[in-house]
């Protein structure tokens, strides 16, 4: 049975606090952003093929390839990364069905605040447009499990949890969906949502405060076993609160899979923890580069000053679009992209706001 819960109380504004990353004055340049992306990456030229308004302040862009060739594979969860004509790079999940092979969906929010991302994706594009992206990656995939995992979404953290929703039921898996938003007019992909097999098993909430959320979420997570696992998108503040009370209530982070829209605000750090950042050689093996990364300088900013750059995205550790491969070195993780493994291994860093944990790191850049 289809629920909706609807309150008088305005949507919290810490859960509000989310982001989709994320007639023409002048003609689209061609110039897209020079940068080194992770060995294997494909980049793309797709056109835009249908724009439509799906919600407050965002829209729904689909693109794909010269006569509707099938494009490069992905899975639920994953997301590309646009190379804007403006020069800035910008990641968006992808929001497909798990038969379409020929399009790339997503659903980019504008911000008030915009960086020059979604403001330009909402003023400047037009059907009919290419964009440079690059192949779909996912740091955010469905895990195989014995046990059907139920997914949470806040405000527009539902577009990969949308294709999820909709690759789970494709395999008759009947998932639950619990999607929190300020209002239906805040809320998007409620029309696709309803003619999945899984609509009967998506629970709505909208225009609850803080404290009725906290309520909601605390239920719902009670109402299941825990080892069920949990996958969850939307604005940081959302989702500490649910790793938290799943926590306590006995869940094991590796059953709780997270994307963020938002840097987490989980570990605050304490005087104590306070780490002085020092001085590193940083060697970009593929380009040939050597370079010193200084006190308080991200490894992104050293190697731009050195004359490579290294594509990036929400610059704060949390979409995973700069990943890259470490050859030697001891890394200082400071994402909330990586998992315990990947960062006990140090192969994997996020260039953005990790360090060296030594005197020498080697990157394959």
């Amino acid at each position: 049975m289809l629920t909706l819960t609807a309150s008088s109380t305005a949507f919290s504004s810490a859960i509000n606090a989310d982001s989709s990353s994320p007639a023409r004055s002048s003609p689209i340049p061609s110039v897209v952003p020079s940068f080194v992306p992770s060995p294997g990456r494909l980049r793309l030229s797709l056109q835009v093929s249908t724009i439509r308004e799906d919600g407050h302040l965002i829209r729904v862009i689909e693109l794909r390839a010269n006569s509707r060739q099938r494009l490069p594979d992905w899975s639920p969860g994953a997301h590309v990364q646009l190379l804007l004509p403006n020069g800035l790079s910008r990641c968006y999940s992808l929001c497909n069905a798990p038969d379409e092979d020929d399009v790339y969906r997503i659903a980019v929010k504008r911000e008030l605040n915009s960086r020059g991302g979604s403001d330009w994706l909402h003023t400047h594009l037009h059907v009919g447009d290419r964009l440079t992206l690059m192949a779909p990656v996912n740091f955010f995939p469905l895990q195989e499990s014995v046990h059907t995992p139920v997914l949470f979404a806040a405000g527009i953290g539902i577009t990969p949890i949308y294709s999820m929703a909709a690759a789970l039921a494709a395999r008759g898996q009947a998932s639950e969906l619990h999607y929190f938003a300020r209002s239906a007019g805040h809320a998007t992909l409620l029309g696709p949502l309803s003619q999945t097999p899984m609509a009967s098993h998506c629970h709505y909430y909208f225009g609850l405060d803080t404290g009725d959320i906290e309520v909601r979420l605390l239920a719902t997570l009670q109402s299941l076993s825990v080892v069920t696992p949990l996958y969850v998108c939307g604005p940081a503040p959302f989702i500490a609160l649910l790793r938290t009370q799943a926590n306590q209530l006995g869940w094991r982070d590796e059953d709780i899979h997270f994307e963020l829209f938002g840097a987490s605000p989980v570990k605050p750090e304490t005087p104590q923890e306070k780490i002085v950042d020092g001085s590193f050689e940083l060697i970009l093996q593929r380009s040939g580069v050597y370079c010193r990364v200084a006190p308080g300088q991200s490894i992104v900013a050293a190697a731009a000053t050195a004359g490579v750059h290294i594509g990036t995205s929400c610059g704060e550790g949390f979409c995973g679009s700069c990943q890259s491969r470490v050859i030697a070195g001891e890394v200082d993780h400071r994402d909330s992209v990586l998992t315990a493994a990947q960062r006990a291994s140090h192969q994997l860093l996020m260039p953005c706001v990790s360090r060296c944990a030594g005197e020498r790191l080697v990157l394959d850049l």
